[in-house]
């Protein structure tokens, strides 16, 4: 058995990485495709990370099973489906594999070199890399037509939202099947230009960063900041408790530190972050049903400044032509589960939006108040977010309506 899609068949798809998110990924595959006898073979060179990774997914298959979003017959068949091991040559075969290996760019070169010695040259290779160019990534590939990234969001099982960036000499037809695969097995997939960070994470890092320098300026507590940011926002948690929940402090230090010349000098990872990781230890935040308490003059300040850079900070994305303002609208409150940010300003109003934006910038040196919002602004229109698509496919108008809140 394999699984068909305009004329490429998955016939075995590997994971390489048995850490924080492999596993997650890999449980996702062998739930959508053991019906289809597709092995799911996760690949890892410390048999302490693979037994790991084992125990978390029979461990999230029970709890599914208890929850009855699996049945048992089905649970058992997934479980069976997955293999853990530290032999590269059980991927022989594979038609995709999706690389979840630390963000290090000479490991993941490493590991590259190691799938091509083992795949046939026309298998699809893909990263779950965060933030790093596909560029860099498939730099010594042979056949870097066939490779680019996909990034997943936590949770990556049941996150439907992953970010497709093809590189410069990423095939078309890669991409595009890349795309309708991953619409077929229950993803919410979004083409993203290659830039540093694609377009969610410096949304995810950026909030988080806006937050960290308001408990610096002393808005508020790290607690009641989260808080405070979680409301205005509409997050379902604040940015200090997603920083615990997705183990990021790390990462994202490094990346808030590249985005200083990625993206422009505004970025940084600030103080209290370097400090956070030095002691190693989780942000303090509300723990469950905890009531925190705040003024109506804090949560103002508060609301009002993250709005802003969280309006500016989308626009610049959007000024960077890596994205559009659709999947933007649709990709930020489905990865991040926050208020979506185009349709936040046309129910706010874009020039009241651009306001918020004016007035954060001119508290920060080197953010930059976005063109597109002014040009928009200028107009007196909403932003107009597309949700209805259709493509003419031999005779035949393909209709396509965006409800991810469906699938979710």
């Amino acid at each position: 058995m394999a699984f068909t899609l305009s004329n490429r068949t998955i016939s075995k798809v590997g994971v390489i990485g048995s850490g924080q998110i492999g596993p997650d990924i890999a449980l996702y595959f062998t739930k959508v495709l053991a019906p289809f006898g597709v092995p799911i073979v996760v690949v890892d060179i410390s048999d302490q990370a693979l037994a790991a990774g084992k125990k978390k997914v029979e461990k999230k298959v029970q709890k599914g099973v208890e929850a009855q979003a699996f049945k048992p017959d089905q649970a058992e068949a997934m479980l069976k489906n997955l293999t853990f091991t530290s032999d590269y040559e059980a991927l022989s075969g594979a038609s995709l594999v999706v690389e979840a290996a630390t963000e290090d760019e000479k490991i993941k070169r490493k590991i590259m070199a190691q799938l091509e010695s083992v795949l046939a040259k026309d298998a699809i290779i893909a990263s779950n890399s965060s933030h790093m160019e596909p560029e860099v990534i498939f730099a010594e590939t042979k056949n870097p037509e066939r490779t680019l990234v996909v990034h997943y969001f936590f949770p990556a099982e049941r996150n439907i939202m992953v970010e497709v960036v093809p590189g410069k000499q990423t095939a078309k037809a890669v991409a595009d099947w890349t795309m309708k695969f991953y619409e077929n097995i229950g993803k919410v997939p979004i083409k993203i230009g290659s830039r540093y960070g694609y377009a969610i994470d410096p949304i995810f890092e950026g909030i988080f960063y806006v937050a960290a320098m308001g408990v610096e300026a002393g808005w508020g507590s790290v607690k009641q900041v989260d808080e405070m940011a979680k409301k205005a926002l509409g997050l379902g948690v604040g940015p200090f408790t997603a920083m615990n929940l997705t183990g990021g402090n790390p990462i994202s230090n490094h990346g808030l530190d590249q985005y200083t010349t990625k993206i422009n000098s505004w970025w940084r990872s600030p103080k209290i972050l370097k400090d956070q990781l030095a002691k190693n230890a989780p942000w303090e935040t509300a723990g469950r049903d905890e009531k925190v308490e705040y003024t109506p003059e804090q949560y103002k300040k508060v609301a009002d400044f993250m709005t802003g850079a969280y309006f500016g900070i989308v626009c610049e994305i959007l000024d960077s032509g890596i994205s559009n303002v659709g999947d933007l609208d649709m990709g930020v409150s489905t990865a991040l589960v926050m208020k979506p940010p185009f349709t936040s300003m046309n129910e706010l109003g874009v020039k009241e939006s651009l306001r918020l934006v004016e007035s954060y910038a001119k508290t920060q040196k080197n953010f930059h108040v976005s063109e597109s919002l002014k040009k928009q602004a200028a107009t007196g229109k909403p932003w107009t977010i597309p949700v209805v698509f259709r493509e003419d496919r031999d005779g035949v108008a393909l209709i396509t309506i965006r409800r991810p809140a469906v699938l979710a």
